[in-house]
């Protein structure tokens, strides 16, 4: 998967059946569906939510310690 491919507003609704941002959230919360708010107050689903596919997480640096020298 190239990047993080979020559902559009269209998908959203096609999913939950709902068209106003509390009747999805509803729908989304009831089914356990992994989701977040955008700024303005619509849910946000990632497309891995549903396939199940693991979003490519990157390795955190392991931390080193400076030498003095």
């Amino acid at each position: 998967m190239d990047g993080i491919h979020f559902l559009s507003h269209e998908e959203v609704c096609t999913l939950t059946g709902a068209k106003t941002k509390a009747g999805q959230l509803l729908v989304l919360k009831r089914n356990g569906i992994r989701h977040t708010i955008k700024r303005s107050g619509w849910p946000c689903v990632l497309a891995s939510a549903l396939t199940g596919e693991p979003v490519a997480a990157t390795e955190k640096p392991k931390w080193q310690p400076r030498l003095v020298g």
